[in-house]
């Protein structure tokens, strides 16, 4: 049976401060309130925080299965990208750039953040195949007015203290930030009508006559409205299952490091590279000093230590010098794939409405999404989502469905070569 929530065999190595005004009780006994959110990420918490804005007095309901922070949204690489890197067409592509510019902005002001970015986000080239996605890309953002900047081999290695990479593309705006530290503080400046309950599982979903019912392991919520943004999670509701799967990714994050050493890898300031390839691997640095990679990718179900030893050979390829210093943390997080990288986005059944399939690009656009959902549920005017990502295509069963993943995965991860 599909599991409706997650159960991560490791904790995430993102470090947080437990008095940050973010802890939220359980949903406990019956409640009758105005709307259900299922999931404390992005994309929930923009849905919630717009149903407040356009329904004052509302009681809205957050459902988080884990503690406020530490579930799939607080466990990705931190990268707020305003670029929007795939559009059905330039026009549709800067429609999406201005909203994620706008939502950056609101959400860097909602958490506290500085509002000037300073790290340096670029995309990164390993190989000429890596040099060719680069020109394609940078071809799709000048057409679209989107900002980039190339960067050749001399200015990556400033930036990285690697000489791996033949090539960037620098994304001018974009951001990084501790994840779980930044889900918390959205949590804490939740506006009023919203109420977040962590450890709250939506365990079973129900149409009852006029009203929906959510059942937690301690409660029961009843609401008009229910709002599905637990991604490929929804299907162990009974939903979405048929349009997207369930991806874990993973990531490891070093010790904290000498300063002389971190400024070897640092020279020019923090930084985040992206890989050119899909299946390569991401890096960035943290304000404490410690270096991430991110990579791999498994089928529903988490790894085990080999994950680690591949973190390991993507990080000792780029720094040899770090093959003694090693992981101090790593671990999984799920994201949810659909067949054409569209979202399932939109109204289900009568007031049940889902935004599922981020394909791993989540923070900026998960929130817009989320925000865009509920302007839609409150029949207020909105962006034509399906016309600027497309909908979500079906997916064939199990187990075509898994054989086929392998067997693209196979190639791609041929031809990720040096990205990985």
């Amino acid at each position: 049976m599909t599991s409706t929530h997650p159960h991560y065999l490791r904790h995430c190595g993102w470090q947080v401060v437990d008095s940050d005004g973010a802890a939220a009780a359980p949903l406990q006994g019956p409640v009758h309130c105005d709307a259900v959110v299922i999931g404390a990420g992005y994309t929930g918490l923009g849905i919630a925080r717009t149903l407040a804005s356009l329904r004052p007095g509302a009681d809205i309901r957050v459902l988080e299965a884990d503690a406020v922070g530490a579930g799939s949204p607080g466990r990705n690489s931190g990268f707020m990208l305003e670029h929007a890197l795939a559009a059905p067409s330039a026009e549709a592509a800067q429609s999406l750039y201005q909203a994620y510019r706008a939502v950056h902005h609101s959400m860097a002001t909602l958490a506290n953040l500085d509002q000037t970015a300073t790290a340096t986000v670029f995309k990164g080239a390993a190989s000429p195949r890596g040099q060719q996605h680069l020109q394609a890309m940078a071809r799709h953002l000048e057409a679209s007015g989107q900002p980039c900047q190339w960067l050749d081999r001399d200015a990556v290695t400033a930036l990285t203290g690697s000489h791996h990479y033949r090539q960037g593309l620098a994304l001018p705006g974009s951001r990084l930030v501790n994840p779980r530290q930044l889900i918390r503080a959205l949590v804490a400046a939740a506006p009023a009508g919203v109420t977040v309950h962590e450890h709250s599982p939506a365990m079973v979903i129900s149409r009852e006559r006029d009203r929906w019912l959510v059942r937690t392991p301690n409660g029961t919520a009843y609401a008009g409205q229910v709002f599905l943004a637990n991604n490929a999670f929804a299907a162990g509701l009974g939903y979405g299952r048929a349009y997207s799967v369930k991806i874990f990714t993973y990531a490891g994050l070093t010790p904290r490091l000498p300063a002389p050493l971190f400024e070897s890898l640092a020279p020019g300031g923090q930084w985040g590279l992206l890989p050119a390839h899909r299946l390569g691997s991401t890096f960035r640095t943290t304000e404490d000093r410690r270096l991430m990679v991110r990579g791999m990718y498994g089928y529903e179900h988490e790894g085990g230590q080999e994950v680690a030893k591949e973190l390991m050979r993507s990080l000792t390829r780029r720094y040899p010098q770090l093959r003694s210093v090693g992981l101090e943390h790593w671990w999984g997080g799920t994201t949810s794939l659909t067949f054409n990288g569209a979202p399932l986005w939109g109204q289900l059944e009568p007031g049940l409405f889902a935004s599922i399939g981020c394909n791993g690009v989540g923070i900026l656009k998960g929130w817009l999404l989320g925000s865009e959902l509920a302007r839609l549920a409150c029949q207020q005017p909105h962006l034509d989502v399906p016309g600027m990502l497309g909908r979500a295509a079906w997916m064939p069963p199990e187990p075509f469905r898994q054989l086929g993943f392998r067997a693209v995965s196979a190639v791609e991860k041929h031809l990720a070569g040096a990205e990985k």
